[in-house]
């Protein structure tokens, strides 16, 4: 009972969805359906008339009127058929375009979503199976657990048409085509559950399957493929892939047509002994050829109806156990709570950081191990350490995105959880090490960071001047308006250092309370980094400046240096105080400086 409870939910939940993409689309396709199944009996009975008409007409003196009958008869039957025949078309062009609007709608369903879930729950790698299960299959199964439902009412009426002569004949002959087609239904949704436990057991291969064709078919690794040439090694790993993939889709589908055709055996054997029963009913003059081609056409009928009925069934059946998995999807709550606090425009006690541990759940060693520290409102504080230590962690804890396993972390008095935190990340700008430029527009590059703001091309130079990157805008082809990708129509694609500071005006567009910067100009010049940082400096004097960088000449800088070992704060202090100390940094310091003699 709960399981067809959950299916019925799961059904009605699809069928609503498709409705908000287009009603017209679903209604017209069951319309047409019904259509299909209810003129099946008009053409049983059409069928009868004229063979029982030209038979008992044969020899007639007034064979012409008979011949008008006939004629008006078949142009009736035409009628019908190319009605069916014009509807089969339309409703295959409507099918199409519903199919591609759901594809559409999901697309967009799937990522809205994505970027609701907390980071713990997406870099699970369990999850990470199933999601790409999801994107993978969604979109197929859930069209192909919603198309039965136009076809129900054609399966319907078609076997409401096949029944009607049948049980006005013998009602006994009904019941047992019924009966012989209920051990399809059985096996089919026997196999539907295989067939649903063998693709899921492939969810890893999948998974390193896009990953490797990613590598050999994305135009921005082709450098690197060319020049160590490693397209040969990866496509054999592929190859190698496809053919497990194969070999397991093989046996499915061999399992299919064995089984099926299994079930169509007792079937198939009623069909005959019914249509040679009909037949010599006809031949001893129980009932009229007529008579007998119509139940042997009605038989056929019933036959295909129940067939399509038990497909359909088993389809659904079959498409619901991957939709499941959408639903699940769909259903997902992110793990870490988001508060309703919203953090000030102006900040009074800063950041602090109260004996905090962290490890990821798929380690069981600390990263970050009892880190206390504070900053003030204005500070501009570096963090430093080799590889490793937890720099990037500690911001990622400190921007809600991970939660400590103990301590907690203050921004403005209050704990992190205690934020909304959608609200707090627009109080924030933050430069990733691995930040993206997107296939737009450079002024849209830029103000992705506010995009409230995104047609104010004055602020967007000014953070490109900041960034020392406007003067290079301004000689693109279509200046601010350029794409920033060479793939598209007038696009450019700008150096390391370049994208960097695009990254980095994106950072310094967005008003916020605090600024993170991880790794910001590590492929810039030494003289443009300073300059950059110069700017940086100008323009965080009332807030916050948090800046993770392995190049010392740019963490001198800051106010206050915090060096992280093995996941604690072993220093912390000036460039000064630690110089002096002759510690990690000092060593640190002076090991870089003589790389530069």
């Amino acid at each position: 009972m709960d399981s067809f409870k959950r299916f019925f939910l799961t059904y009605r939940r699809i069928l609503a969805l498709a409705y908000r993409v287009n009603p017209s689309y679903l209604v017209l396709l069951t319309i047409i359906s019904a259509f299909w199944g209810l003129t099946n009996l008009p053409i049983l009975y059409i069928n009868k008339i004229l063979l029982d008409l030209v038979i008992s007409s044969i020899g007639h003196p007034n064979w012409e009127v008979v011949a008008r009958t006939i004629i008006w008869i078949a142009i009736l039957r035409a009628g019908i058929e190319f009605a069916r025949s014009f509807l089969s078309r339309y409703q295959n062009a409507v099918t199409n375009l519903l199919t591609s609007q759901i594809s559409n709608k999901i697309e967009i369903m799937l990522g809205v979503k994505l970027n609701t879930l907390d980071i713990p729950t997406i870099e699970s790698p369990v999850f990470q199976d199933k999601y790409k299960k999801v994107s993978r299959e969604s979109n197929q199964r859930v069209w192909g657990m919603l198309s039965p439902l136009s076809d129900f009412p054609n399966a319907i009426f078609t076997i409401i048409s096949g029944a009607i002569p049948l049980f006005t004949f013998n009602p006994l002959i009904t019941l047992v085509i019924i009966a012989a087609s209920l051990p399809e239904a059985f096996v089919s949704g026997r196999l539907a559950k295989l067939e649903y436990r063998d693709r899921d057991s492939l969810n890893k291969e999948y998974r390193i399957w896009g990953w490797i064709s990613w590598l050999i078919t994305d135009t921005r690794q082709i450098y690197e493929n060319k020049l160590y040439d490693t397209a040969n090694y990866v496509t054999a790993k592929l190859n190698a892939l496809q053919e497990k993939v194969e070999e397991i889709n093989r046996a499915l589908r061999f399992r299919r047509v064995k089984w099926r055709t299994f079930t169509d055996v007792p079937l198939t054997l009623l069909v005959i002994g019914l249509n040679s029963y009909f037949f010599i009913l006809a031949l001893i003059g129980r009932i009229t050829l007529g008579s007998a081609q119509m139940l042997y056409q009605a038989a056929n009928t019933l036959t295909n109806g129940f067939n399509m009925v038990v497909q359909n069934i088993a389809v659904v059946y079959e498409n619901y156990l991957f939709v499941q998995d959408f639903t699940w999807f769909m259903d997902l709550v992110p793990k870490l709570s988001s508060g309703t606090k919203i953090l000030p425009d102006k900040l009074h006690t800063g950041i602090v950081f109260d004996h905090v541990f962290f490890k990821y759940p798929t380690s069981t060693d600390w990263v970050l191990k009892d880190v206390s520290l504070s900053i003030n409102p204005t500070d501009n504080v570096a963090i430093v350490g080799e590889n490793g230590a937890g720099k990037t962690t500690l911001l990622k804890l400190l921007l809600g995105l991970h939660s400590p396993q103990k301590g907690q972390i203050l921004i403005n008095g209050l704990p992190v959880h205690e934020y909304n935190l959608q609200k707090l990340w627009h109080k924030i700008s933050v430069l990733q090490q691995d930040f993206h430029l997107f296939p737009l527009s450079a002024r849209e590059s830029i103000a992705f960071s506010d995009l409230s703001r995104v047609n104010n091309l004055s602020e967007v130079k000014q953070a490109a001047k900041l960034a020392e990157i406007d003067a290079y805008i301004e000689t693109l082809p279509l200046k601010y308006e350029t794409p920033l990708n060479k793939e598209l129509e007038h696009g450019v694609d700008p150096s390391g250092g370049q994208k960097q500071r695009i990254g980095l005006a994106r950072t310094m567009f967005r008003k916020s309370n605090i600024m993170i910067l991880d790794e910001p100009t590590s492929n810039v010049d030494p003289k443009a980094e300073e300059e950059i940082f110069e700017n940086v400096l100008k323009i965080t004097r009332d807030q916050i400046l948090m800046l993770v960088s392995h190049r010392f000449s740019t963490v001198r800088k800051a106010d206050r240096i915090l060096v992280l070992e093995n996941g604690t704060v072993s220093e912390s202090g000036s460039h000064e105080q630690l110089m002096k100390q002759k510690g990690t940094y000092s060593e640190l310091f002076t090991l870089q400086a003589k790389s530069y003699q």
